[in-house]
C-alpha cells in the first residue's frame, strides 16, 4: 500500500474523529433531570423555615394500590416522588414523617412501654399528560400538566401551596407542603 495514502487516511480518520467530539450539542445528551418528578418543598407552618431536620418516607401508587416506589428523604426540605401515567390519572403518595420507636420507663417492678407511631398523611396528585419535544437526546417525551393536589388528611401535614402545575423535570418545585414539627 502506498505510504502517503495511510498517512493521508489516519489524518483524514483523525480530523472526523475530532470533529465529531467536539461537535456534540449540550442537548444531544438526555440527563435525568430531564425526567418528570413531582417536586415538593417542604417548610414548617410558619412558612419561612423549611424542614430540614426530619425523614420523610414515602410510598408512590398507580391506581391506588400497585406500589411503583418506595424510599425515603433525610434531612432534605426538597425532594422529587415518583410520576407516572395511570388509568385514574392520579398517583398515590403516603408520607410518613419519621420513624417508629418505643420508649420504656421503670416505675419500681413496673416497666412501661411507649409506643411512638410516626404521622402518615395521605397525598394525590392528579394530573392530565401531553406529548412534547424534549431536544436531540431525548427525543419527545410525556409531560404531565394541570397538576394539582390534595390530601386526605392532616396529621403532619397542615398545608399546600400549589406553585408550578406543569411536572416536566426534577428540578422546579410543584408543590409546598407546610408541616407541624414532630411532636412524639
Amino acid at each position: 500500500m502506498n505510504r502517503q495514502f495511510l498517512k493521508n487516511s489516519l489524518l483524514t480518520a483523525s480530523i472526523i474523529g475530532l470533529a465529531s467530539l467536539t461537535s456534540c450539542e449540550p442537548d444531544d445528551v438526555c440527563l435525568p433531570t430531564d425526567a418528570p418528578f413531582v417536586t415538593i418543598e417542604v417548610k414548617y407552618t410558619d412558612s419561612i423555615t423549611p424542614l430540614a431536620d426530619s425523614v420523610i418516607y414515602y410510598e408512590a401508587f398507580a391506581n391506588d394500590t400497585l406500589l411503583i416506589e418506595k424510599g425515603s428523604f433525610t434531612k432534605k426540605s426538597k425532594f422529587n416522588l415518583p410520576i407516572q401515567i395511570t388509568n385514574s390519572n392520579s398517583v398515590k403518595y403516603v408520607l410518613k414523617q419519621g420513624n417508629d420507636y418505643r420508649t420504656y420507663q421503670i416505675m419500681g417492678t413496673d416497666t412501661i412501654f411507649t409506643d411512638h407511631i410516626a404521622p402518615i398523611d395521605i397525598l394525590y396528585v392528579n394530573y392530565t399528560f401531553d406529548n412534547k419535544y424534549d431536544s436531540k437526546g431525548c427525543g419527545f417525551g410525556i409531560y404531565f400538566k394541570d397538576a394539582s393536589i390534595t390530601a386526605t388528611s392532616d396529621n403532619w401535614i397542615k398545608g399546600i401551596e400549589t406553585v408550578n402545575t406543569t411536572i416536566d423535570n426534577a428540578t422546579n418545585t410543584n408543590f409546598i407542603i407546610f408541616a407541624e414539627p414532630r411532636s412524639n
